[in-house]
Order: structure tokens, then sequence, then C-alpha cells
């Protein structure tokens, strides 16, 4: 369902992987904290790396900058709430509202439900989003991801206000059916 491409150097991944565990969780837990509390436009180096223990020198040969090491716990983010998902063909608008709906319970009852609302808060522009093609019989498709996606910020953002969002959500589906 995720119709964006987060980015981020492939590099990154292949450094920290070779990581023992507990530094990669090190790294990933200030990472998280970082991005939890702070907009990546407010982040500090010198506070991820405090919270890591390792060496502003260390950060540099992980990440380019403060957006690099967002996109990277921001993937293990999506990652990591899209796990949960049961994956099925997206047929109707029922389908696509139940996706939806469990995508939000699942940031809700993760680690990463507070960079989630951070992210549609403040951070969303540092992750590139994906242009779809533009393909015969595919406005459907553009379409539904287009209400899905807003849903999900809204939802994300104001919690209280997401069964309504469903709602909107599944009526419009239901129109673009037919």
């Amino acid at each position: 369902m995720v119709s964006f491409f987060i980015g981020g150097n492939k590099m990154v991944w292949e450094r920290i992987a070779r990581l023992k565990s507990e530094k990669q969780n090190a790294i990933e837990w200030a990472l998280l904290k970082e991005f939890t509390l702070h907009p990546v436009a407010e982040a500090q180096v010198a506070r991820i790396v405090k919270v890591a223990g390792i060496s502003r020198g260390a950060f540099y040969n992980y990440f380019k900058d403060l957006p690099d090491a967002y996109r990277y716990i921001y993937k293990i983010a999506i990652r990591n709430i899209h796990q949960n998902l049961h994956t099925k063909d997206l047929a109707n608008a029922t389908d696509f509202v139940q996706q939806t709906r469990e995508f939000v319970k699942g940031a809700e009852n993760s680690d990463y439900y507070q960079l989630m609302q951070m992210h549609y808060l403040h951070n969303e522009s540092y992750v590139s989003r994906l242009v779809l093609p533009i393909e015969a019989n595919s406005e459907l498709q553009w379409a539904r991801i287009t209400l899905v996606h807003d849903t999900l910020r809204g939802a994300l953002v104001q919690p209280e206000t997401a069964e309504k969002r469903f709602q909107q959500l599944a009526w419009a589906l239901k129109q673009l059916e037919g």
C-alpha cells in the first residue's frame, strides 16, 4: 500500500548490517528517540551520538546527514508496521478500509507511533514521493492510493478523528467503485 519511495542510502543499510546487533539497536534507539522528539530540521547529531554511544565520526560513517539518518529509521518503522498487516489483494472498498485500519492500529501499537505522527506533522518532505506512472485505466488506483494516504495522515495526526476518517474513506471508495 505504500506508494512512495523512502529513498536513502543503500550503503547505510550495508554498513549498519555489519555491526553487532547491540550497536545496531543502540543506533536505531537513538534515532527513534531523536526523531520522535524533534523534527529533522531541529534534530542534533550530538544528541544521537550521546544516546547511541558512538562518535560523531561514526555517525557520519553510517549516514550522510540527518535526513539520511531519518530515512533509515523511517524505513525501519514502515517495514515493522507493514509486517503485521494481513496481505491480500485489495479488491474493493472494504478491503482498502480494512487495510488502512490495520495500518493505523499497527502504528498505534508499535514503538513507532510518535515517529509516524512527527512524520506527518513535520518530516514528510524528507521522504521522496514516487510519482506513479500514468497508465491506461490507472485512475481508480491513483484515487484509492491518494485517499488512503490522506486518511492515514489524518488518523495518525488526529487520532480522535480516525473512525470518522475511515467512514469517509469507505464512502469515497464506494463512490469510486460505482
